[in-house]
C-alpha cells in the first residue's frame, strides 16, 4: 500500500468539507455527526479536522485531538440520511473564530457511501423540493492521496457540528490539591548507631521534617543495624533532633556496637519545604476569557527559626501561573500521615484554585490537566551557633570545614610573592533574618593550607539590613589592618558562611573581589 511523503495512504480516497467559524472569539467543538448510506464492516472510517491553507485542507496538519476512528460495525446507515454516526472528540476542541477549517473523512474501502447535498438536486424523499442554496459557507473537496484536494463548488457534505455552550454568568472553579508524597529512597547505608545507645541517626538531606513529627521507615536490611533488629528500627518513629542532613529518633533497643548500615533499599517519609512555587499549567485562553489563580499553603519551620508550622492559610492568595511566586516565609507540602495528624482527615497541605472567567458563552479557558504540575523551590540554610543547632556540630573555624549547611569556599590561591594582609569586597542583599560570616586562613609556602584553621574576619563597614530584595550594599573587610599586621603568607583561602532564621529570606552576594596586600 503506497504512501505519500506526508504519510497518507494513497488508496484512502478521502473527502473533505470546509466550514467557516463565524463566532468572533471562536467555539469549542465537541462532536460531529455524519450520515452514511453504506458501510464496510471490515474496515474502519476516520474523521479529522484540519486547518485550511490557501483555500484547501492542509495536507500535513491535523488539529490535536480531532482524529477519531470508528469501526465499520459502529457506523450507522440509512436510506434517507436521518440516522447519524457520531464522531465524538476525547475533549472539546477549540476552533479559532473567523477562520476556515475542514472535516476530512477517510476509509480504506470504496464501499463506504456518505450523503452530500448538491445544488439543484432533489431533496431525499422529495420530487418537488430541490437544494436551492449551499447550506454552509464552504466547499466539498475530493482527493486521491489525502494531500491534494480538488473543490466541488456545488456540493456540500451532510453533517452536524456540535459546539459547547458555557454559563458566562458564573465563574468556573478548578480545585487542585497536592498528591500524596511518595517515600524517598535514601542513599545506601543511611543509618548509624553507637554502642549502648538507642539513638538512631538517619542521613536524609533536605527532608523537611521537624522535631516531634513521625517518620516512617522501611526497607532496612532484615538483619538490622548494630544489634538493633529490623522491627526496632522501622515503622513510625518520633523525631528527637533534626538538621539539614538528617534526623535522629529513639529505637526500641540499644545498639551493641558502632555501625553504619541499613542497606540500599531504605525508604522514609518526607515533607517538601518551599518558599518559591512555579505553577506549571498548560492552558488555552481565548479572547474575552481570563484565568485567576490562588493558593492556600501550609506553613513550615526554618532549620534555624521559630515559626509556627502546620498553620494552613484560611483564604486564597494570588498566584501567577507559569512564573516564580516567591514568598517571605517558608511553606511545605507534607506527607499524608502528617497532613492527617496535623490538619485533619482528608485535608491536604496545598490547595490551588483556578477561576475560569468568560464574557462569551461560546468560549471558556481550558486547562490541560495532563500537563499541570508545580515546581517547589527551597533555600537550604540554617543558623548554627551552638551544638544544639546540629546533630553533629562543627565550628566554622575548624580546618576541615564547619557544619553550617550554606556556604561558599573559594579555591586556594598561591601567591607569587608574599603578602601581609588582604582586602575583601563584595556587594550583598541581607534581609533582617540573615547574617554573612567571612572566614580566612593563610599559610606560608612550606605549610599545608588545608591544615590551617579558619579565622573569623571583622567587617569594616556597618551595613543595615534591607527588606527590599533589590537593594545591594558594599561590604568591606581589611585583614591585617592598615599596616599589614599578618605574618607573611604565600597561600590564602576564604569562606563565606550564610545564616538565616528564615529559610525564605536568605542573603545574596555578588561582585566578590579579594586583593592580597604586601608592604
Amino acid at each position: 500500500m503506497a504512501t505519500t511523503s506526508t504519510g497518507y495512504k494513497r488508496n484512502k480516497h478521502p473527502i473533505a468539507q470546509s466550514f467557516f467559524v463565524d463566532e468572533i472569539n471562536g467555539i469549542y467543538c465537541t462532536k460531529v455527526d455524519l450520515f452514511f448510506a453504506a458501510r464496510d464492516t471490515s474496515f474502519p472510517v476516520s474523521l479529522q479536522i484540519r486547518p485550511m491553507v490557501n483555500g484547501q485542507p492542509s495536507s500535513d496538519t491535523i488539529l490535536p485531538g480531532t482524529h477519531v476512528v470508528k469501526a465499520g460495525t459502529a457506523v450507522n446507515t440509512s436510506t434517507d440520511a436521518t440516522t447519524a454516526t457520531t464522531f465524538e472528540f476525547p475533549e472539546p476542541v477549540f476552533l479559532k473564530g473567523l477562520t476556515d477549517f475542514a472535516l476530512v473523512i477517510t476509509a480504506d474501502s470504496p464501499d463506504y457511501q456518505i450523503y452530500i447535498a448538491q445544488t439543484n438536486e432533489f431533496l431525499i424523499g422529495s420530487t418537488e423540493k430541490r437544494v436551492d442554496r449551499q447550506p454552509v459557507l464552504g466547499s466539498l473537496f475530493y482527493s486521491q492521496n489525502g494531500a491534494t484536494f480538488t473543490a466541488a463548488q456545488n456540493q456540500d457534505l451532510t453533517f452536524n457540528l456540535h459546539q459547547a455552550k458555557f454559563n458566562n454568568e458564573t465563574n468556573g472553579l478548578v480545585a487542585l490539591k497536592n498528591a500524596s508524597l511518595p517515600k524517598h529512597l535514601l542513599a545506601p547505608n543511611p543509618i548509624s548507631v553507637e554502642a549502648t545507645s538507642s539513638t538512631v541517626t538517619v542521613r536524609h538531606y533536605n527532608h523537611g521534617m521537624q522535631v516531634g513529627q513521625t517518620v516512617n521507615l522501611s526497607g532496612v536490611d532484615s538483619a538490622g543495624v548494630g544489634g538493633i533488629t529490623f522491627a526496632n528500627l522501622t515503622g513510625n518513629r518520633t523525631l528527637t533532633k533534626v538538621d539539614a542532613f538528617g534526623y535522629q529518633y529513639t529505637a526500641g533497643a540499644a545498639a551493641d556496637s558502632d555501625v553504619i548500615g541499613g542497606g540500599i533499599n531504605v525508604q522514609a517519609t518526607k515533607n517538601i519545604p518551599f518558599s518559591i512555587i512555579y505553577p506549571n499549567v498548560a492552558f488555552l485562553k481565548p479572547n474575552s476569557t481570563e484565568i485567576q489563580a490562588g493558593i492556600k499553603a501550609t506553613t513550615s519551620r526554618s532549620l534555624g527559626g521559630t515559626e509556627t508550622s502546620f498553620r494552613k492559610q484560611s483564604s486564597f492568595n494570588d498566584l501567577v501561573l507559569n512564573d516564580n511566586n516567591e514568598a517571605n516565609e517558608i511553606y511545605m507540602v507534607a506527607n499524608a500521615a502528617s497532613e492527617t495528624a496535623e490538619l485533619g482527615s482528608g485535608v491536604r497541605s496545598m490547595d490551588i484554585q483556578l477561576q475560569l472567567i468568560s464574557e462569551d458563552n461560546n468560549v471558556s479557558p481550558m486547562i490541560d490537566m495532563q500537563r499541570a504540575s508545580a515546581g517547589l523551590i527551597n533555600y537550604v540554610i540554617d543558623n548554627q551557633t551552638s551544638s544544639g543547632d546540629s546533630i553533629v556540630f562543627i565550628e566554622e573555624t575548624d580546618a576541615r570545614g564547619g557544619s553550617s549547611v550554606s556556604k561558599h569556599v573559594t579555591t586556594p590561591v598561591q601567591l607569587q610573592e608574599g603578602a601581609v594582609g588582604a582586602k575583601i569586597m563584595f556587594t550583598a542583599n541581607r534581609p533582617p533574618s540573615a547574617i554573612i560570616d567571612v572566614y580566612y586562613r593563610f599559610a606560608n609556602i612550606d605549610e599545608i593550607l588545608a591544615d590551617k584553621p579558619y579565622i573569623l574576619a571583622t567587617e569594616e563597614t556597618s551595613n543595615p539590613v534591607d527588606e527590599n530584595k533589590l537593594t545591594f550594599r558594599e561590604y568591606r573587610y581589611l585583614i591585617g589592618g592598615q599596616g599589614g599586621d599578618e605574618a607573611e603568607f604565600q597561600q590564602m583561602q576564604f569562606k563565606f558562611v550564610f545564616r538565616s532564621t528564615n529559610m525564605a529570606r536568605v542573603p545574596v552576594m555578588k561582585d566578590l573581589r579579594i586583593i592580597a596586600l604586601s608592604v
